[in-house]
């Protein structure tokens, strides 16, 4: 095999080809990236035109969800915090029982079924 003589100025513009070439990418991805942004404005201007056209209108009900199903995780989620807010509620009543339970803790026999 006959060997390749690769001298520098041979190096220095191939690593300028590709520089090149990875300024031109970069240049491209800038316009699609202004492209997208302007895109993205525009959606944003027309979101916020329609929620205008929206609110101001009188038959508008407050809610957007008004008479869609409720998705199935968003029922349990609903019914999680329900049976939360309950405890909270209960928390105080559980705390004193608590506290009367370890007043008669030498009182009490498992097992032992007493009068009420």
């Amino acid at each position: 095999m006959a060997e390749k003589n690769i001298t520098i100025k041979d190096l220095i513009r191939d690593i300028d080809y590709r520089l090149t070439h990875i300024e031109d990418c970069q240049a491209d991805n800038r316009q699609l990236m202004i492209k997208l942004i302007k895109q993205s404005n525009r959606v944003v201007e027309f979101l916020r035109d329609m929620e205008k056209e929206v609110m101001n209108d009188p038959d508008y009900p407050g809610d957007i969800n008004v008479g869609l199903p409720q998705p199935e995780s968003s029922k349990k989620i609903n019914s999680v915090q329900e049976l939360f807010a309950e405890f909270m509620e209960k928390r105080e009543d559980l705390k004193e029982f608590e506290e009367e339970l370890q007043k008669h803790k030498d009182e009490i026999t498992p097992g032992q079924v007493g009068e009420s």
